[in-house]
């Protein structure tokens, strides 16, 4: 796209915080790639500020992307929701047809076209130990289900949190842990950080991994430049490790399709990203 015009349509990222967003960066290359008529920008937003803007882009013939805290908000906003909506209670990406706002929660083919690429196939049979319980914890739960693990762990700082998730989406599949002194000596399969922990410099880690007994992969939903201390960590142990990029990629693509009609090119998202990421 070489000019911002009247007919040019507008989506943007929505949430608290978002300047360390990197969705702008590749929906705006795979845009100009097309030769879209459109163009992506990230918008701090308070609940009722990210309201309002669903209704006014999605209206206008535009859409954008929603992330923390305000994705099980969204998904009251709408009018027709996905059945990854309705699985996860939460939306992360919005439209409109048919003069209705349509949402959808791309992070749960996302994490599942991620997974499989890192695993090389599904995670069928897995035990996997899942941190956090927001919104990319239920996706990446419906994902992992789907996928036909063994079994869930779910630890989270606020256990009621977590229970309601597990009822909603794993069943009898998901056990939510009461501390994490329960995973001291465990063995999983795959251990999965969906909480925020790496986003900053300063953070926590999600997790000891020094802790466990075994574990067999680590998946960070976290992506940010260079990799992330939790991948670091896993890395240095010896245990296979990938943060949040291809995530990050996979699910914007199904957005991308969703607004456009149309997929975008993974090859050119990737290197958008690979180049901001080198900045």
């Amino acid at each position: 796209m070489s000019e911002v015009t009247s007919r040019t349509r507008v989506f943007a990222l929505l949430g608290d915080p978002v300047s360390h967003s990197l969705s702008p960066t590749i929906q705006n290359a795979a845009m100009a790639d097309m030769e879209m008529d459109g163009v992506y920008v990230a918008l701090r937003a308070g609940t009722e500020e990210m309201v309002g803007f669903i209704r006014g882009l999605a209206r206008s013939g535009g859409g954008g992307n929603i992330t923390l805290p305000h994705k099980e908000k969204a998904a009251t906003v709408l009018d027709v929701s996905s059945p990854a909506v309705k699985r996860t209670g939460a939306c992360n990406t919005f439209w409109e047809a048919d003069g209705k706002i349509n949402g959808d929660n791309t992070d749960v083919a996302g994490f599942a076209r991620a997974l499989e690429a890192f695993l090389g196939g599904p995670p069928e049979g897995l035990s996997v130990l899942v941190l956090g319980a927001g919104g990319a914890a239920r996706a990446g739960l419906v994902a992992l289900i789907d996928g036909g693990v063994e079994e869930v762990h779910l630890l989270n700082r606020s256990r009621d949190r977590a229970r309601v998730v597990a009822r909603r989406i794993g069943g009898a599949k998901v056990r939510v842990l009461d501390s994490a002194r329960e995973v001291d000596g465990k063995a999983f399969d795959l251990v999965v950080n969906a909480t925020r922990l790496g986003l900053q410099p300063d953070d926590p880690l999600p997790l000891d991994l020094r802790r466990l007994a075994r574990a067999g992969g680590v998946v960070d939903v976290v992506c940010r430049a260079g990799s992330t201390p939790f991948v670091d960590l896993a890395r240095t142990l010896g245990i296979r490790a990938t943060d949040g990029s291809e995530m990050l990629v996979q699910q914007g693509a199904v957005a991308f399709e969703r607004w456009w009609g149309r997929g975008p090119s993974l090859r050119v998202m990737r290197a958008a990203l690979e180049r901001r990421l080198r900045r």
